[in-house]
């Protein structure tokens, strides 16, 4: 038997092929991945206080872990 995952829509929920979800996450990890291409990085170098940034920043990450932290499809 195929896993089906439950998607919320408006209208209720539907349920989708676990294989097409995981495809979908896939697409959008790789689309992100060339925004950021496109994107300005800027260097903590640049900052005054550079480790002060890093470490408010691994503070915030232990808080408020990204949601791409919390779920991931592909982890085996």
């Amino acid at each position: 038997m195929a896993q089906t995952t439950q998607v919320k829509i408006k209208s209720g929920a539907t349920k989708i092929p676990a294989k097409i979800v995981e495809a979908i996450f896939e697409e959008l990890r790789l689309l992100r991945n060339e925004i950021r291409l496109l994107l300005p990085q800027e260097e903590l170098e640049e900052y005054t206080h550079p480790d002060r940034i890093k470490h408010s920043y691994r503070k915030a990450i232990k808080k408020y872990p990204p949601v791409s932290l919390l779920y991931r499809p592909f982890a085996k």
